[in-house]
C-alpha cells in the first residue's frame, strides 16, 4: 500500500514532494547524489555537504594510513530498508553496500592511486570506475550518510500532510555527522506504516537510472575519442562509404570498437574506461562537466515525471 493510501491523503504522486512508495515491496528507484549536488535548496545543500564530508574524511584516513579506523566507519553501512528502494534479485551488482564491500572498494581506490590520477574526486566516481559497485549500492550508502536529513524531511512532510508520527522517540539508525567526523545515533519519532519504520525521500533526487555511469562515460566520451583516433590513424576499423553524390565518407562504428577493444580483449566496461582514462585524463573531466550541464539544462535532464513515478511504483 502506498503512503498516500495508508494515510488517506486523497492525493497522488503529483501533489506530493516525496516518492509515494508502496511500503510492502521495494521499487527499483535510487537516490542520485548528482541531483543532490545540483539542486540549490537548503535541504540539498546540507545533504550535499554531508556526503562530501564523509567521502573526504574516508579518503583522508586512507591517505594517512588510518585504514582500520576507516574500516570501522564502514561497519555502519547497511541496506536502508526504510526507504523502500531496491534492486531486483537478478541484478549482478545488487546486495547493498556492506562494510566488507566498502573496504574492498576503498582499498582498490588507494592501491591503484585513483586519487592521484584524478579518477576519484567525489563519491559518484566510484560508480564509474569500481567494479561490482552499481547505482543500488551507491544509493544505499548515500541513504545511510544522509539519514538525519531524510528523517528531518520525513518529519516536515508529515507535518505538511497531517500524518501522525510515532508517539515516542526511538533509535532510527545512524547518520554521518561532519562536525565530529563520526556516525551518530538518530533518535527521533518515527513514521510507522504497519509496524515498519519509513523514511520519505524527496522525489527531486530520485531516479530510475543514473546518468553518471561507466556506460554513459564510455559511450559518449571514451568511444568518441577512440573513434577519432582510429580515424586519424586509418586503422582497419575505418569504413569508407560513398554517398549518392559520389562523396566518400569515412566512418568508425562504436559497436565495432566495443567488440574489439572491450569484449575481445577480455575487459569489462569499467576496466576499459579506467584504461583509457589513464591515457587521456581529460576525458573524465569532460564527462563530469557534461553531466552537470545536462542536469542543469531543463531540455536534457530527463528528470522522472510524476507519471513515471506512478508507473514504477504501480508495476510492483
Amino acid at each position: 500500500m502506498r503512503i498516500s493510501e495508508y494515510f488517506n491523503l486523497d492525493v497522488d504522486q503529483r501533489s506530493l514532494e516525496f516518492v509515494d512508495v508502496n511500503t510492502t515491496k521495494d521499487v527499483e528507484l535510487f537516490i542520485d547524489p548528482s541531483w543532490i549536488h545540483i539542486e540549490e535548496d537548503e535541504w540539498c545543500r546540507a545533504a550535499s555537504n554531508t556526503i562530501t564530508g564523509f567521502f573526504e574524511h574516508i579518503l583522508e584516513l586512507y591517505e594517512n594510513g588510518q585504514i582500520e579506523r576507516a574500516r570501522e566507519l564502514f561497519d555502519y553501512a547497511h541496506e536502508p530498508n526504510e526507504i523502500c528502494f531496491g534492486m531486483s534479485a537478478n541484478n549482478p551488482e545488487g546486495t547493498g553496500a556492506s562494510a566488507a564491500m566498502l573496504s574492498r572498494v576503498f582499498d582498490r581506490i588507494v592501491s591503484n592511486e585513483m586519487i592521484e590520477h584524478g579518477f576519484i574526486r567525489r563519491l559518484e566516481d566510484v560508480n564509474v570506475f569500481i567494479e561490482d559497485f552499481g547505482q543500488d549500492r551507491l544509493s544505499d550508502l548515500v541513504a545511510n550518510i544522509i539519514r538525519k536529513h531524510l528523517v528531518d524531511f520525513t518529519r516536515e512532510q508529515c507535518l505538511a500532510n497531517n500524518i501522525e508520527l510515532g508517539n515516542e522517540r526511538k533509535m532510527l539508525g545512524h547518520f554521518w555527522d561532519n562536525n565530529i567526523k563520526n556516525w551518530v545515533e538518530c533518535n527521533e519519532r518515527p513514521l510507522v506504516v504497519d509496524g515498519k519504520d519509513i523514511l520519505l525521500v524527496p522525489k527531486k533526487v530520485v531516479v530510475k537510472n543514473y546518468r553518471y555511469t561507466a556506460s554513459q562515460y564510455c559511450t559518449h566520451h571514451v568511444l568518441v575519442r577512440r573513434a577519432e583516433q582510429h580515424q586519424l590513424n586509418g586503422t582497419h576499423l575505418v569504413h569508407q562509404e560513398t554517398k549518392r553524390d559520389g562523396t566518400v565518407v569515412s566512418k568508425v562504428f562504436k559497436k565495432e570498437i566495443r567488440e574489439e577493444e572491450i569484449k575481445n580483449s577480455g575487459l569489462n566496461e569499467k576496466q576499459y574506461v579506467l584504461q583509457e582514462t589513464l591515457r587521456h585524463p581529460e576525458l573524465i573531466e569532460d564527462f563530469r562537466a557534461s553531466i552537470e550541464g545536462r542536469l542543469r539544462n531543463p531540455a536534457t535532464t530527463n528528470r522522472l515525471s510524476d507519471e513515471q513515478f506512478i508507473i514504477a511504483i504501480n508495476s510492483l
